[in-house]
């Protein structure tokens, strides 16, 4: 039995590149403390590295520095997903839609935040918003069919697994979610 490990060396790889960019990123940011772009850069590399913590860091100094940045705000709520934070990330994806009202990522990833927060009301209602900025957004469809199947609206919930699965989402995993939802909904009672 032979084993192939192209994998492993490819992960290897990227692994090194990106930890390579964080240390580029770290000698800007010494060189120039209040480089928006270098704090940027190496938040979403750390991010790529699983490191939560660390590009939290690097995305508020980004807001420090420029406060109305809706993307910083948006990559710290994941980061802050990450870490199960979710409160602070649905305040952070809330600041990001009020700094750009047409952020799509923003509005689903606030209703997931809900979802998982318990408040599946909510998830559908920003999961309605990032649909009405695109149509064609599956995961939107997704966060949707999980917050209405957890609610027992079953029906409507299958209409969206259908939409999610026709736009690409992958149906097994959303089947699985699906269900997690509606047993979720079954232990809550």
């Amino acid at each position: 039995m032979q084993h192939h490990h192209q994998n492993g060396g490819d992960s290897a790889e990227v692994l090194a590149r990106l930890e390579q960019a964080v240390a580029a990123e770290t000698r800007a940011i010494e060189e120039n403390s209040s480089s928006v772009q270098a704090h940027f850069r190496r938040g979403v590399l750390y991010g790529q590295l699983v490191q939560p913590q660390q590009a939290i860091e690097d995305f508020t100094q980004v807001i420090g520095l420029e406060p109305g940045n809706a993307e910083a705000y948006y990559n710290r709520g994941m980061a802050y997903v990450h870490v199960q934070q979710l409160a602070l990330a649905i305040e952070d994806f809330t600041k990001a839609i009020e700094c750009n009202p047409a952020h799509v990522h923003a509005y689903n990833n606030r209703a997931a935040a809900y979802f998982e927060a318990l408040y599946p009301e909510r998830a559908i209602e920003d999961a309605e918003r990032a649909l009405a900025l695109d149509p064609k957004f599956a995961s939107g469809y997704a966060v949707r069919a999980m917050a209405r199947a957890r609610l027992g609206m079953d029906e409507p919930a299958r209409d969206d697994v259908a939409k999610a699965v026709e736009l690409g989402f992958d149906g097994r995993v959303l089947g699985a979610l699906v269900s997690q939802a509606r047993m979720g909904r079954n232990s809550r009672r």
